[in-house]
């Protein structure tokens, strides 16, 4: 339990990868700021799977990782929950097409969520969690 008092935000954190991490971060006491692409029905069910696992407390933030500004809201509202001690940028997506049937705005969103997302949601974070340490 070594991450009780601890909050964690975990992208992509509803199923696979993510939701393992998240777990993991649970056995070890953490609170869980759950994310992702998800019904209602998987938002609760892995809540519920983080409670059972052992977190302090596990709620859902909504957030679009293609847009800058709701990557800000999506760190605000965790760090108005709890103080965010903990970022795992874990969310990604992928389309498997060939090459001429890839669009741009394919393209944009492939880039916008496996890049530039980590970068938006670190300039969002980092700098509470420096102040507190």
């Amino acid at each position: 339990m070594k991450l009780v008092g601890r909050t964690a935000l975990i992208t992509g954190s509803v199923q696979g990868i993510g939701l393992s991490v998240a777990t993991a971060l649970a056995k070890a006491g953490a609170r869980i700021a759950v994310h992702g692409i998800a019904t209602d029905a998987q938002q609760k069910d892995a809540c519920r799977q983080l409670l059972e696992s052992g977190a302090e407390e596990a709620r859902f933030f909504p957030g679009d990782l293609r847009d800058p500004a709701q990557i800000k809201s999506l760190v605000d509202a965790v760090n108005a929950w709890h103080p965010l001690d903990i970022l795992i940028n874990n969310a990604g997506i992928q389309k498997t097409a060939a090459l001429p049937d890839v669009t741009q705005d394919i393209w944009d969103g492939i880039i916008a969520v496996n890049l530039s997302a980590a970068f938006y949601t670190m300039q969002a974070a980092v700098p509470g969690m420096a102040e507190r340490g």
